[in-house]
């Protein structure tokens, strides 16, 4: 008989003799491939692929393929979209017509944040939270075998003053305020300073896996 004990089984096996050895090896060598398998990291849904700080036509700033935390409240948002919701943005309650990119100064994230825990949110400046359609705003690729639905390039604009510093992306279902879901967030490699006349490009990639 097997007891399974630290990841894998032991004991003494019930038949005997070389075959039984076996046995126990394979069994031990199926359970230690599947929990290596089961520890992969999995990011959440959301890769910023790109995003940009330009001057005078100059990118001042740069970084690509950041990856996201998904957050509990946008978790359970996308699985009652998908399972209980209904058929579609009309009906389905769980689905907005438009999501919002937002950057803030959190110095940690959490995956309990909620939209009250956005922290050095631009209150000026000419900064807004950037609307994207939720039926016209992704377009549905298929790179190998990771099917992704990919944002157009949404920008932000500093006029009138500067403001920042910034460290995270994060994406919510309302243009202001805390009332809504946040759904998830990317941290940048390091603050960001955005001047009057800066523009601020990102483009990301929602997907299932691989991301």
């Amino acid at each position: 008989m097997y007891k399974y004990s630290n990841g894998s089984f032991a004991g003494v096996s019930q038949l005997s003799g070389e075959p039984s050895r076996i046995l126990r090896y394979s069994i031990n060598l199926s359970i230690h491939i599947f929990r290596v398998n089961m520890k992969k990291d999995w990011h959440g849904i959301l890769i910023v692929d790109e995003f940009k700080v330009c001057r005078n036509d100059e990118v001042i700033f740069a970084e690509e393929n950041l990856h996201n935390i998904l957050h509990i409240g946008g978790e359970s948002q996308i699985l009652s979209a998908l399972f209980i919701g209904g058929p579609g943005p009309a009906i389905n309650p769980y689905i907005p017509s438009i999501y919002y990119v937002g950057l803030d100064n959190r110095s940690a994230l959490s995956v309990s944040d909620t939209l009250s825990s956005l922290s050095g949110e631009p209150p000026s400046g000419g900064y807004n939270r950037q609307p994207i359609s939720s039926t016209t705003g992704f377009t549905i690729v298929t790179e190998g075998t990771t099917v992704k639905a990919k944002s157009g390039v949404i920008v932000f604009s500093a006029t009138g003053s500067s403001w920042g510093p910034v460290k995270n992306i994060f994406l919510t279902n309302i243009s202001s305020g805390t009332a809504g879901i946040l759904y998830s967030s990317v941290p940048l490699g390091s603050n960001v300073i955005v001047s009057a006349g800066d523009t601020v490009s990102v483009r990301f990639s929602m997907a299932l896996r691989n991301c």
